[in-house]
């Protein structure tokens, strides 16, 4: 048994030692996969972390001990970080681009299944995460739905039509209440699914003619950095390199260059948004963001232990968007705080992200939630597959 097992431990050395050597002479062939969307996730996820735990009042406020001693200059860093946000809008038109160019069914009907059964997927794991959350505030934290829903002016019914706004994650647009500032996020991406046909569909007609003006319109109509319009160029981006498989085809021309090469330019692009944040405008650095995907394709994912660790703290990462505020915001400042050094915040709340992650997905599956979301996207696939064969029909 214990020769088995050494021999096990062997062949997955000899993979990961083959997959770096490969890596170096710049033989990988595969496409941007799920894998790829995971370990980028993972650094945006990380990115995300940090950007909201060591956010400019909280570092004053607490007394935190940076790296860096210029507080300014870490206020600006922290600040250049929320092109996280950008990041997850440039993954959703990425994967949904992929599939509608994938797939076979280019009817209104396959584009309008993928969109229904991508909101399906939103939609349930807000909902169990939403319920845990109220249940915690009731009878955990003891602080009233009432004072988070009500005035003086509502009623229970109004108070019930927050809630279930909030629940489905459509509170920020219609101005209601939220349980958690940062689910505005979710009533951007509603809408950034439900526009990814249209998105689509005008790239495939216009294709290089749209980008640059996708890319640089939206600056013009817009002052925020977190609007729909603001995140428009991050979402045209992720568009084209789906559609055109940039990713690949960087990594087919890597023998013009080298990979410390590609490396340098990179970093010198990450910097580069960091300055257009700073002295141009914060939306500005979004038009950079391919840049992150890239180097967890290119470079993080051949990595055997970060490949390992970013994948799995991606494959979370929905649950800890959807949570982290509450620890380190609403439930348990002191607590997340009180390391007060950079070295120990940020690990400690990474770690306790995660670990209220894993929880919710154990109790997920032991009430069978996920057999219910597998349930509903069956049901979804076998609606529009009926409705494709009466087409068919007529």
């Amino acid at each position: 048994m214990r020769q088995d097992e050494d021999q096990k431990t062997m062949r997955v050395f000899a993979v990961n030692l083959q997959n770096v050597k490969d890596w170096i002479k710049g033989k990988q062939t595969d496409n941007f996969s799920k894998e790829h969307t995971f370990a980028t996730k993972g650094v945006l996820t990380l990115i995300l972390l940090t950007h909201h735990v060591f956010y400019p009042d909280y570092i004053t406020g607490y007394g935190i001990n940076t790296i860096l001693g210029d507080v300014k200059l870490v206020n600006r860093i922290m600040l250049y970080l929320k092109i996280c946000i950008a990041g997850f809008a440039f993954l959703t038109a990425f994967g949904m681009t992929r599939i509608f160019r994938d797939q076979k069914d280019n009817s209104i009907q396959g584009f309008f299944r993928v969109v229904v059964k991508r909101l399906a997927k939103l939609e349930l794991a807000v909902v169990i995460v939403y319920v845990l959350a109220v249940l915690y505030r009731c009878l955990v934290a003891r602080q009233s739905l009432a004072d988070l829903y009500m005035t003086e002016q509502q009623s229970i019914p109004m108070m019930l039509l927050y809630m279930c706004l909030d629940m489905v994650g459509l509170a920020h647009y219609m101005k209601t209440p939220m349980i958690n500032m940062t689910w505005w996020y979710l009533s951007y991406v509603i809408l950034l699914i439900a526009a990814m046909p249209f998105i689509y569909k005008a790239y495939e007609k216009f294709r290089y003619l749209l980008l640059p003006i996708g890319c640089l319109l939206p600056y013009a109509l817009t002052d925020s950095d977190a609007s729909f319009l603001a995140l428009l160029p991050a979402v045209w981006l992720g568009t084209a390199f789906s559609y055109e498989n940039w990713f690949e085809k960087l990594r087919e021309s890597r023998k013009k260059s080298n990979i410390a090469q590609r490396l340098l330019v990179s970093i010198g692009l990450i910097f580069l948004g960091y300055f257009m944040n700073t002295y141009v405008h914060g939306a500005y650095c979004y038009i950079v963001i391919p840049v992150i995907p890239y180097l967890a394709y290119e470079y993080l994912s051949y990595i055997p232990v970060a490949r390992f660790w970013l994948k799995y703290i991606g494959k979370h990462s929905m649950n800890i968007f959807l949570t982290h505020t509450f620890i380190y915001f609403y439930y348990y400042p002191d607590f997340i705080y009180s390391f007060r050094s950079t070295w120990y915040v940020l690990p400690v709340f990474a770690a306790v992200s995660l670990a209220l992650s894993i929880m919710i997905e154990v109790i997920k599956k032991i009430i069978g939630y996920n057999r219910l979301e597998s349930l509903l996207v069956s049901c979804i696939d076998c609606t529009y597959n009926k409705k494709g064969d009466a087409y068919g029909k007529k």
